[in-house]
């Protein structure tokens, strides 16, 4: 049992330290760095280090992470609106919005005819394998291509 009353108790501030930065310290290069960094996975990588804009690579990442707010997102955050998405009748979901949508679907269709691609994809985590295949020797263009039709869309 352990003894309350005979325990010393030291009362200290709070301090904030943050993990991803030298000496505990915040730096827009640590957050940079953590997002870069391989542990995160293969596909945060090359979002991060893409070449568009700052804004793209939020989406793209929010896209990746189930972070975009989806009909299924701000049903969560309490809004009342209908899940169905604007194109169909079917709820909205990330995965839905961006790949399985009749709409979105016709989108990555028109996409595999121009590329030569017998299929198109069903998530983003399926993307760039579905690139790699059909666009074997543009690798540097891969991302920049699924942020342009994810934008778009």
């Amino acid at each position: 049992m352990f003894d309350t009353a005979n325990t010393p108790l030291k009362f200290v501030a709070d301090v904030v330290i943050w993990k991803f930065g030298g000496k505990g310290h915040f730096t827009v290069k640590s957050v940079y760095n953590a997002l870069t960094s391989n542990d995160n996975g293969l596909y945060e990588k090359k979002i991060w280090k893409g070449k568009f804009p700052a804004k793209i690579k939020i989406f793209l990442w929010m896209v990746l992470n189930n972070a975009i707010l989806t009909n299924d997102n701000m049903l969560k955050r309490n809004w009342s609106g209908h899940p169905a998405c604007y194109f169909c009748p079917i709820d909205e979901t990330a995965t839905h919005l961006f790949f399985q949508c009749s709409v979105t679907r016709a989108v990555w269709a028109t996409i595999a005819t121009c590329i030569g691609a017998n299929n198109i994809p069903q998530s983003l985590n399926q993307i760039w394998a579905w690139c790699e295949s059909w666009l074997p020797g543009e690798k540097k263009f891969h991302t920049l291509g699924i942020a342009a039709i994810c934008w778009a869309i």
